[in-house]
C-alpha cells in the first residue's frame, strides 16, 4: 500500500513538474536562462576564440539571446569544452536550446537506465523518482550541464566495479569538464587503484588539454584560469548572489568571514578525504563499494567551493546504492529534503537553500555508518547468489 501511494505521488509530481516545463518554454520566446551561458561560449568559440573568456563579450551575447541588458553570467567551461559544444554556436538560439535540452535528457536516462542494469532491487521507484525529481526539470528548463556529470560518477562506478581501472581513469578525467568533480574522487581513487587507472588518466586528461590547446590556443587555458579567479572573488566578496549555491563554503559565506568559510570549508575537505582514503572497500569487502561510492559523491557536494542545485541529481545514485530498502526516519528525512530542495527553494525563497549542506552533511555520515547488510549494490546480491550456488 505504502508502494502504490508512493508510486502515485511521483507520478503525480513529474506530471505537474513536466506542465510547469511546458508551459515556460513555450510561453517565453526565450527559454532555458542558464542555457545561454553554454550558447555564448559556443557562439564565442565559433566567430571569436580570442574573446572566449572576456567576461564582456560573453554579456554582450547573453544580453542580445535573451533580450535582456542586465543578464551577466560567466561561462566557467574548459576549451576542450567549448570546443565540443561549438556546433550550437552555429544555429540560433532557440533552436540550440531545443537540441541541448534533447541531449540532457538523452544523458539522464542513460545514467538512470545504467543504474537500473546495476541495481536489483525497487527498478520501479528509482525511475519514478529520477523521472520526477525536481532538479530534473530544472535542469531542462535552465539548461545546465549536470546530467553529463551524473553519467559520469555512473561509468566510473561500473568500470571500477568490473576492474576496468584504465577506462576508470579515463572517465574520472572527463570530470575535468567541471573540475570540482574531481576534489575527492580523483587523488582518492587514483592513490588507491592500480596503476593503469593513473595511465587512463593521465592520458585522457593530456589529450583534452592538446584538444583544447589546438582547437583554441594554449593562451586559452591561462584566460580560463584568470576567468575562474575573477569568479571566485565575486563569491568570496559575496558580490554574487548565493542563493542557488548549496556546498559548505557557501552556507559558512553567509553566517560569517571570508576566512571562516575558506578555513572551515577546507578543513571539511580533507575530512572528508581522509574518511573516504580509510573506509576505502578492501579486497575481501567490495560489496561495501556502492556504499563508500555514494559518500564520495556527497562528499564532493558538501567540499566544492559552489555547487548548484542542478547538482542535486548527483543524489540519483545515491538513491540506488544505498537505499535499497524503502528509507525509514532520519534517511527517508534527509532524502526528501534534498529530493525537494528546488521546490523548498522556490516557496521559500533562496536562503532555505542554506539548510542543504547540512541535509548532504547528515548524509554522509548515515552512509558512512551504515552496515554493509544494507547496502543496495548488485555486487552485494550476486556474491550471495555465488556462495548459495556453489
Amino acid at each position: 500500500m505504502k508502494r502504490r501511494l508512493l508510486c502515485s505521488f511521483l507520478i503525480a509530481l513529474a506530471a505537474a513538474e513536466w506542465l510547469f516545463f511546458a508551459s515556460t518554454s513555450t510561453k517565453s520566446a526565450t527559454p532555458g536562462g542558464d542555457f545561454v551561458i553554454v550558447y555564448a561560449g559556443a557562439k564565442l568559440a565559433n566567430e571569436n576564440p580570442l574573446a572566449l573568456y572576456d567576461s564582456q563579450a560573453q554579456f554582450r551575447i547573453e544580453q542580445e539571446a535573451l533580450h535582456s541588458e542586465g543578464y551577466e553570467a560567466r561561462f566557467l567551461y574548459p576549451p576542450f569544452f567549448a570546443l565540443a559544444i561549438r556546433p550550437l554556436g552555429r544555429i540560433n538560439y532557440a533552436a540550440a536550446y531545443w537540441v541541448w535540452t534533447t541531449f540532457t535528457i538523452v544523458v539522464y536516462l542513460a545514467a538512470v537506465l545504467l543504474l537500473i542494469r546495476e541495481f536489483l532491487g525497487n527498478a520501479a521507484i528509482i525511475v519514478l523518482s529520477a523521472i520526477a525529481c525536481p532538479a530534473f526539470h530544472w535542469l531542462m528548463v535552465s539548461g545546465q550541464t549536470t546530467a553529463l556529470a551524473l553519467l559520469i560518477f555512473v561509468l566510473i562506478y561500473i568500470a571500477v566495479t568490473r576492474r576496468l581501472y584504465f577506462i576508470a581513469g579515463a572517465l574520472i578525467a572527463l570530470l575535468a569538464y567541471r573540475p570540482q568533480f574531481m576534489i575527492l574522487l580523483a587523488p582518492i581513487c587514483l592513490v588507491r587503484l592500480p596503476r593503469s587507472a593513473i595511465f587512463g588518466f593521465i592520458i585522457l586528461l593530456f589529450g583534452l588539454f592538446l584538444i583544447g590547446a589546438i582547437g583554441l590556443s594554449l593562451d586559452s587555458y591561462l584566460r580560463y584560469w584568470a576567468l575562474i579567479r575573477e569568479m571566485t572573488d565575486l563569491v568570496r566578496l559575496k558580490i554574487h548572489p548565493l542563493g542557488f549555491f548549496i556546498s559548505a563554503y557557501v552556507l559558512l559565506r553567509t553566517l560569517g568571514s571570508e576566512m571562516l568559510a575558506t578555513t572551515g570549508s577546507l578543513g571539511l575537505a580533507i575530512f572528508l578525504g581522509y574518511r573516504l582514503f580509510r573506509h576505502w572497500p578492501r579486497n575481501d569487502n567490495t560489496h561495501r563499494f556502492a556504499s563508500w561510492f555514494a559518500s564520495a559523491i556527497i562528499g564532493t557536494l558538501l567540499a566544492m567551493s559552489y555547487s548548484l542545485i542542478y547538482d542535486l541529481l548527483l543524489i540519483i545514485p545515491v538513491i540506488a546504492f544505498t537505499f535499497g530498502v524503502a528509507p525509514r526516519g532520519a534517511k527517508a528525512f534527509v532524502l526528501a529534503v534534498l529530493y525537494c530542495a528546488p521546490i523548498v527553494y522556490f516557496f521559500l525563497g533562496s536562503s532555505a537553500i542554506n539548510l542543504t549542506p547540512i541535509a548532504l552533511a547528515w548524509l554522509f555520515v548515515v552512509i558512512d555508518r551504515a552496515l554493509a547488510e544494507s547496502c543496495g549494490a548488485v555486487l552485494a546480491v550476486k556474491a550471495q547468489q555465488k556462495m548459495s550456488s556453489t
